[in-house]
């Protein structure tokens, strides 16, 4: 009896020893919770930084793609390097400053013939190359998103050192999700972006009168986007517009009276998964009475078989300062022959009503991209002037190109 009653008491004594041990354990648990909130609390209370500076990422990332459509020109890659800056303060605005730029090179041969009493021939080989740089800056502010873009360019030949220039500046303003104010110099509305000029890579070819292009120029526009469908408008200045195309192997020259004109141009596109396209018109002015004012409407558009092929294509009527109407009409073909090659073709045709002038082009390409960083390319044109009983010319070129992106 008497070992059970001390049993007894060692089994209470080691129940109380184990309590108090838990007790203590709890206790212990509890402050350490309520010093890590203290220490929490404290935290968000401080800044992260001192007050007045602003929090920095510098990320890669796809290029952005430009309230208004402006679209990337040829040898631009997709991906830019993004720094983003956001503000510490009470204002909600972020800043984004993107970069991105390529340097390219290529041995290019042409050969270029005429024929008739002044017919003469020229061949030439060269290695040319081009540098580009572009900064794209955008903030989110109170009144939607303000963004400017600067693209400057240089082409060199030789040993000459060239000089940099502004190939284009945009600026635009979401003035709501749908609507967007911009203004600079670019691409016109006019530009059918589809056939042989809008959809090619083709580097050092599309040397033929065969595009879709009125030329880039200062312009006001305004954009509504909507789900697959974007509507625009621009007044655009008409200063020297008698150089429209090109003039369509000399059928207008540069007409300096023209420098109190203004012109205007619209453009209405849908895209889609597999289909998208675009109808557009421009129209400028000229103040001269001698001269005609010109203009060009088309339309244009591209399917995609799946990932492995897309066929592009356009046309335009028009007529240029001097009075001289033309249809332009071209295709392209662009097959994926691995993940890292794909090649093109295309055919462009031009009429004239001057002297019934025809010109047919045809290009070619293939591409190795391996990554978005590089491309190497074969290029080869050939086209044809027949100008029916003045004079023919013929023209072609071959070249190997490299681009370099960053």
């Amino acid at each position: 009896m008497k070992m059970m009653k001390l049993a007894l008491l060692g089994g209470a004594a080691l129940a109380v020893t184990a309590a108090g041990a838990q007790a203590d354990d709890l206790s212990t648990l509890k402050a350490e919770i309520e010093a890590l909130n203290s220490r929490v609390a404290q935290l968000e209370a401080t800044p992260s930084v001192p007050a007045g500076y602003s929090l920095m990422t510098i990320t890669t990332a796809d290029a952005s793609v430009i309230q208004g459509g402006i679209g990337m020109d040829k040898g631009s890659g997709t991906k830019a390097t993004v720094i983003s800056v956001l503000p510490t303060a009470d204002a909600p605005a972020s800043t984004t400053i993107e970069w991105s730029g390529y340097a390219r090179a290529a041995v290019v041969y042409s050969h270029y013939k005429t024929s008739g009493e002044d017919g003469s021939s020229d061949s030439d080989i060269d290695v040319l190359a081009r540098g580009q740089i572009k900064v794209v800056g955008k903030t989110d502010t109170a009144v939607g998103e303000v963004g400017a873009l600067i693209k400057l360019r240089a082409d060199f030949d030789g040993h000459d050192v060239a000089s940099v220039y502004g190939k284009e500046v945009w600026g635009w303003w979401a003035m709501t999700p749908e609507l967007t104010l911009g203004g600079g110099y670019t691409g016109s509305l006019g530009n059918i972006g589809y056939g042989y000029d809008g959809a090619c890579n083709c580097y050092y070819t599309d040397n033929a009168d065969v595009e879709l292009n009125p030329g880039d120029t200062s312009q006001i526009r305004l954009t509504y986007a909507s789900g697959p469908f974007t509507a625009a408008i621009a007044l655009e200045d008409a200063t020297g517009s008698g150089s429209f195309w090109g003039g369509g192997g000399g059928f207008s020259g540069y007409d300096s009276s023209a420098d109190d004109s203004l012109g205007v141009a619209a453009e209405i596109k849908y895209t889609g998964d597999s289909f998208n396209g675009e109808i557009s018109g421009v129209w400028r002015d000229h103040s001269d009475a001698a001269t005609h004012s010109t203009y060009a409407i088309g339309a244009g558009g591209a399917f995609a078989l799946g990932d492995m092929a897309t066929i592009s294509a356009g046309a335009q009527i028009g007529r240029y300062n001097n009075g001289t109407k033309f249809w332009r009409a071209s295709i392209l073909g662009s097959v994926n022959l691995s993940d890292a090659v794909h090649a093109e073709v295309a055919y462009g045709h031009t009429h004239h009503t001057y002297y019934g002038q025809d010109v047919n082009a045809i290009l070619a390409g293939i591409y190795y991209d391996p990554v978005s960083q590089l491309t190497v390319g074969l290029e080869g044109e050939y086209f044809k002037n027949s100008k029916g009983t003045i004079a023919n010319s013929t023209g072609y070129s071959a070249d190997l190109v490299t681009v370099f992106r960053f």
